[in-house]
């Protein structure tokens, strides 16, 4: 993956800007600089100052082949060995939501880093299911631009996602349908949020690398078909899994945590109770069992183990991963990446809702222009909540949090964690309270898609 710095100039330790980093104002010559790396020309802008020429280590480091780290506490730009990534063979899960729906469910198969057999699981926008509306209907064309989307991607490197930016290149018009305002950002976030799962069935062998992360409480789900199906919640201590607990596991109409005992069903339940029971206490690598999971789970009147989907479960693990900690145990790490400018998008959901759902900008990696697309919790939808109702002052407060966060360098969003600090008491509604997790997983979820 691409990552991108702006703002980072070689020869100062700064971040979002010269002014920022130094407290004090500093002017310079903005040039643009010719230069030849290994003979092949290039052109980058950089400023001249008493006497000094400095370029963004952006640059440099991607020329170089490295990655960029900015560690806010410490105030530290660590630059490392960029790896180039190669995923699994096997087939691959995700999903982009937004408003409140699953609006794009896709699936592919990688082989060797080439992605092939693509298909829609669920298309979804304003009402429309368009994996249901057929040839002749008004929005078809639609379907058929969709489906020119996954056609040209198909054999292709899997580069070739990044001309999902520009669908106009790569989707015909028809009719009144021009391929340019085609969303194949949406595509893209799916398929990258796929791609962040890991493999969901591996075709042959699949690595078992994990990291380390920090202590505390993780929240992770998988979707598919429209619907949350799984909602996981687990602890790490050490890089060991305890306390895990289904917070949704559903499929088909049927919510698996309200079944009981003398329901025909009930035996999937207990089954996925065993997923559970089999990882606790065991390092983190034993999620990966979850693609064989005949292995770990008892055949219980007509269900097999070997049925049980628990590449659910585990793609659900990865996500709650991929966000990093819910509820810390002790101090958390304000370490980010430096991203691409532009703008981000990402969801939280649990329960079975999408319950925040969130745009920003990135600028130098600074927070900018960030809005709630969707904010809901127990049948509340706190955006078409008004002044004067008796939950507005929690409408207050979220905002508050976007207030807090604009203009700042990324790693504020780690003040989520303890709002606390800067959410204003209102009536009975404390700012102590306020889930700031919730939107700080959402996010980290749009950093981990990519720009939008």
């Amino acid at each position: 993956m691409k990552k991108f710095v702006a703002g980072l100039m070689v020869g100062v330790t700064l971040m979002g800007g010269i002014s920022y980093a130094s407290n004090s104002s500093v002017q310079g010559a903005l040039e643009s600089f010719r230069f030849l790396i290994n003979g092949e020309a290039t052109q980058q802008q950089g400023f001249i100052h008493e006497g000094r020429t400095y370029v963004p280590v952006r640059f440099v480091s991607e020329i170089l082949g490295k990655e960029v780290l900015w560690d806010g506490a410490t105030r530290t730009i660590h630059i490392d060995e960029k790896t180039g990534v190669t995923y699994d063979n096997g087939r691959y899960r995700g999903t982009y939501g937004d408003r409140g729906d699953q609006q794009v469910s896709i699936e592919f198969h990688l082989e060797d880093n080439i992605i092939k057999d693509l298909s829609y699981r669920y298309l979804y926008h304003s009402g429309n299911d368009y994996r249901k509306i057929e040839e002749g209907q008004p929005l078809y064309p639609v379907v058929q631009q969709h489906q020119q989307v996954l056609d040209y991607l198909d054999g292709k490197s899997l580069d070739a996602i990044y001309d999902l930016y520009n669908p106009g290149n790569i989707v015909a018009d028809i009719d009144s349908f021009t391929g340019a305002t085609i969303r194949g950002s949406k595509i893209f976030s799916a398929i990258q949020d796929g791609l962040n799962r890991g493999v969901y069935v591996p075709a042959g062998d699949f690595s078992r690398e994990v990291s380390v992360y920090e202590d505390g409480r993780y929240r992770g789900v998988f979707s598919d078909g429209g619907a949350q199906q799984v909602s996981i919640q687990f602890h790490l201590e050490d890089n060991v899994m305890k306390d895990l607990s289904y917070r949704h596991l559903y499929h088909r109409d049927t919510d698996y945590r309200q079944i009981e005992q003398s329901h025909p069903l009930y035996s999937i339940v207990v089954q996925h109770q065993q997923i559970l029971d089999h990882l606790e206490g065991k390092p983190l690598e034993a999620m990966f069992a979850l693609h064989n999971p005949g292995d770990l789970i008892e055949d219980i009147d007509t269900f097999t183990g070997a049925t049980i989907r628990g590449n659910k479960v585990l793609s659900a693990i990865r996500d709650g991963l991929n966000r990093g900690i819910y509820t810390p145990s002790g101090d958390v790490s304000t370490a980010v990446k430096v991203y691409e400018d532009g703008r981000y998008r990402g969801i939280y959901g649990d329960r079975g809702d999408q319950q925040v759902s969130i745009q920003f900008h990135l600028e130098d990696n600074l927070l900018t222009n960030l809005s709630y697309r969707h904010l809901y919790h127990s049948g509340n939808d706190y955006r078409q909540i008004e002044e004067g109702h008796a939950l507005y002052p929690v409408v207050v407060q979220h905002q508050q949090i976007l207030d807090h966060l604009e203009g700042k360098p990324l790693a504020a969003i780690f003040d989520l964690h303890n709002t606390g600090d800067f959410i204003e008491d209102i009536d009975t509604f404390t700012g102590a309270t306020m889930r700031g997790n919730k939107v700080l997983s959402a996010i980290q979820d749009g950093l981990n898609r990519g720009i939008y």
